[in-house]
């Protein structure tokens, strides 16, 4: 490749610094934990969907590295994102102009949407394996592990970190609101509205104009992964119908998947639709939810759900709704915090179980007693002692033969992490 074109992917290497447009000053609850690993031996992944703040993330690191003194000439940065390039040109070109020895010094390789460089893993494993010194720091915006050649090529090489778009919390923080502030519903209520609505995508946080929001979600985000991401990875004939599908699912958050409906539906074979939608979620625009059970078989063989991976994505879809399309957003929300991948449905209905712990979301004005015949059928049947009901405003703890079920605010919910902080 061009020397020069790698230059201007790291300009440190001549003023010795990282733009402050590209190493941007907040700096999310994940970049802790992955600069605490950068001098370990294994490769660093950062995944996640597009526009969530990957390359903003690396180029952080890089500040750091600057910053605690690492020459400048040993951090090495590329973008395979528009450039089509072999991981042996860069490096063969980087090598070429600093005269460095891999075996002698620690160099820092920083490969940005790794996914589109040809041959990666292999390439990738070569240098791993015959460069000890070399500490590789990848993003990707589809699953590195989407195939199976993969995963084996690099077992016991790769850790994987999975950067989603914002969660509430880290919202209100990028707001510059303190925590000592997150207890008054007065203060953080606009903000979750807000936040429910438009979700958690960083650079639409200062867009106020519906028509600039749908436009920067539409063409940066979702036209890049099903005309561009998608096709370059698979082989797949029809693009529009990874749109048709997605559309579906987000103006129907929480949907259950019939392939055989959809198949007839869309005039398209049912392994087709399997296909596609698999795309879908190894690209993290949707998240696949299964039918929770104790034996995997019975589960795997079950009806599944779908939700959008942010509510920014419903919104651009269905910008108008009623207050019970709102509690779907509040819904899709709440899976997508917990990372949900189980609901439960058999005759009664459960809309999440996290770490065995039945999760109800009851966005409405008023709580009845026939709301919870679900969650106490659930913990009846699974011997399970304690519940959790997201609601719009109550809250309070029901004490049942069951056990009891905790009744928490969906803006108060949003701000912890796992089904334990509420017991």
């Amino acid at each position: 490749m061009e020397r020069a074109k790698l230059e201007e992917f790291n300009p440190w290497w001549i003023n010795g610094k990282v733009d402050p447009d590209l190493a941007l000053p907040y700096k999310r609850e994940i970049y802790l934990e992955i600069a605490s690993n950068l001098e370990k031996r294994f490769i660093i992944a950062l995944v996640g969907l597009r526009r969530t703040g990957k390359t903003t993330i690396l180029y952080q690191l890089i500040e750091k590295l600057l910053f605690d003194k690492i020459p400048s000439t040993r951090i090495l940065f590329f973008s395979f994102d528009e450039v089509s390039l072999s991981l042996g040109d860069i490096i063969e070109t980087y090598m070429e102009i600093h005269n460095k020895d891999f075996r002698q010094e620690r160099i820092y390789v920083f490969l940005d949407e790794i996914q589109k460089c040809k041959n990666w893993e292999n390439e990738l494993k070569k240098y791993y394996d015959l460069y000890p010194k070399i500490k590789f720091i990848l993003s990707g915006s589809e699953s590195l592990f989407i195939k199976k050649k993969t995963k084996e090529t690099l077992a016991g090489r790769i850790f994987e970190f999975l950067l989603k778009s914002f969660d509430f919390k880290e919202y209100l923080k990028f707001n510059n609101l303190k925590e000592d502030e997150f207890k008054y519903e007065t203060r953080i209520k606009p903000f979750f509205l807000k936040f429910m609505q438009k979700g958690g995508f960083p650079e639409t946080f200062s867009l106020d104009k519906d028509k600039e929001f749908k436009e920067y979600v539409k063409s940066l985000v979702i036209d890049k992964i099903i005309y561009k991401d998608i096709p370059k990875i698979f082989n797949i004939e029809d693009p529009e119908f990874l749109l048709t599908l997605l559309e579906l699912i987000s103006s129907n958050p929480g949907m259950y998947i019939d392939y055989q409906s959809l198949s007839k539906q869309f005039g398209k074979d049912r392994r087709v639709i399997k296909d596609y939608l698999f795309y879908l979620k190894e690209s993290f625009l949707i998240r696949i939810l299964w039918n929770y059970r104790k034996g995997k078989i019975t589960t795997l063989r079950k009806k599944k759900r779908a939700y959008p991976t942010d509510t920014g994505i419903i919104y651009l879809y269905k910008s108008q709704y009623d207050e019970a399309f709102f509690g779907k957003i509040v819904e899709t929300a709440v899976a997508n915090t917990i990372d949900s991948d189980l609901f439960w449905k058999n005759g009664h209905e459960i809309d999440f179980v996290h770490e065995n712990t039945p999760i109800e979301v009851k966005y409405q004005e008023k709580i009845n007693s026939e709301d919870f015949k679900g969650i106490r059928e659930f913990m009846k049947k699974f011997s399970i002692k304690y519940g959790i009901m997201i609601t719009k405003k109550d809250e309070t703890i029901m004490n049942f033969e069951e056990g009891k079920i905790k009744l928490i605010p969906a803006w108060k919910w949003m701000l912890k992490k796992n089904s334990s902080d509420f017991s």
